[in-house]
């Protein structure tokens, strides 16, 4: 099979005095398959670090990492892949398929499930982009994220635990913290000005320095939030740049923004080993959206649509973006990327999606998922 497919490919040279082929070898396990192409100093090498859609069609397998080395060039294959199952929740009428703490139970304090096959863990991933232009699906994968926090016991009165939301354009995300706000009361915050997110993010920082002092005295080594039991809190922002907007180019102004970018930038660089996380969503993750200094630190990533070559490179900039696939325009699907997940390009998912078309519906979904105080972890034990 190697043998046809270096021939096949061109990846050798023959003279009458000299013949030099492409060298492989093919590891086979259970669950996957390792082909390393090795490196010799000769003019095949830049060739076997892109046979990636030539060997993804000898095994009818996609890729599912590549990793070059400087002596060889690694393709591990995925055989078996389970396909990708979304879930689908259906909140409007009284079927068996709604949206349940029960659903929540058995997931890790940290982890974020996304489908039957994919999560990804807070502890790795302090701060969270979600992006997509209108009709892509955001408003969808920021309520799932919504539930996803509540789930944990976050913003839940008596918890000692908040969710803090910021909507720079007032729209839907500024829309469902109201509602979250009658519901739960004093541990949701909500707002949509300039002023309002210097307080939220700066509430956020006395947070979190007030973890720090409470992880300090623990005597365990390296100890972070989710060790102590700590029930994680969020700051989410929609449309940054419509704050910045409204900070206007005066003294005061521009006081304010600096404000806010010092107090983000101290949540993203510190949150992590607090429990406390950002997640920040816009229609386009450019640098006028999101500061270049911020952008960096957002490690998880979810991207509805099918966003062009520009807008992967700013999103992924951690990713090799060679084999970035594409979707089907089904619903909930986005690119997904975080760290933690041995993943050298994003991969597709499905947004998990409840079925919750009034507010009436959202608020029941709300009261149907989150844990009581006698069920939610006691802080700190």
């Amino acid at each position: 099979m190697i043998q046809e497919f270096i021939i096949n490919n061109g990846l050798y040279k023959e003279t009458s005095d000299i013949f030099l082929s492409a060298v492989f070898t093919i590891l086979e396990r259970e669950n996957e398959i390792i082909i390393t192409a090795y490196k010799m100093g000769n003019f095949l090498d830049s060739k076997v670090e892109g046979l990636d859609t030539e060997l993804s069609g000898l095994l009818s397998l996609d890729i599912n990492i590549k990793k070059i080395f400087a002596d060889r060039v690694e393709y591990v294959f995925e055989k078996n892949k389970p396909e990708i199952q979304q879930y689908v929740f259906d909140n409007s009428d009284s079927s068996n398929k709604n949206l349940t703490k029960e659903f929540f139970r058995d997931i890790p304090e940290d982890i974020i499930k996304l489908s039957n096959t994919q999560q990804f863990s807070l502890k790795q991933n302090t701060n969270i982009g979600l992006y997509g232009r209108t009709g892509t699906g955001k408003t969808v994968t920021l309520q799932w994220m919504l539930y996803s926090a509540l789930a944990k016991g976050s913003g839940i009165k008596g918890s000692d635990s908040y969710i803090k939301i910021c909507d720079g354009k007032g729209a839907d995300l500024f829309a469902l913290g109201g509602i979250l706000k009658n519901i739960l009361g004093e541990n949701i915050s909500v707002g949509q000005t300039p002023n309002s997110l210097a307080k939220l993010s700066r509430e956020m920082v006395e947070i979190m320095d007030e973890r720090y002092q409470l992880i300090s005295t623990n005597q365990a080594l390296n100890a972070d939030g989710y060790d102590l039991n700590m029930i994680p809190s969020f700051l989410f922002v929609d449309e940054l740049a419509s704050i910045k907007d409204s900070c206007g180019s005066s003294k005061e102004g521009k006081a304010l923004w600096n404000e806010i970018l010092q107090n983000l930038g101290l949540i993203a660089r510190k949150g992590r080993q607090a429990c406390c996380h950002w997640v920040c969503s816009t229609q386009d993750p450019n640098s006028e959206n999101i500061p270049v200094e911020l952008r960096t630190q957002i490690s998880a990533v979810l991207y509805g649509g099918s966003p062009s070559s520009e807008r992967l490179r700013m999103a992924f900039s951690m990713c090799d973006l060679e084999n970035v696939p594409r979707g089907k325009g089904e619903r909930g699907e986005a690119l997904f990327y975080a760290d933690g997940l041995s993943m050298n390009e994003p991969e597709l998912t499905k947004i998990p999606f409840v079925n919750s078309q009034t507010k009436q519906e959202f608020g029941e979904v709300v009261l149907n998922i989150i844990p009581s105080i006698n069920e939610s972890r006691t802080e700190y034990e």
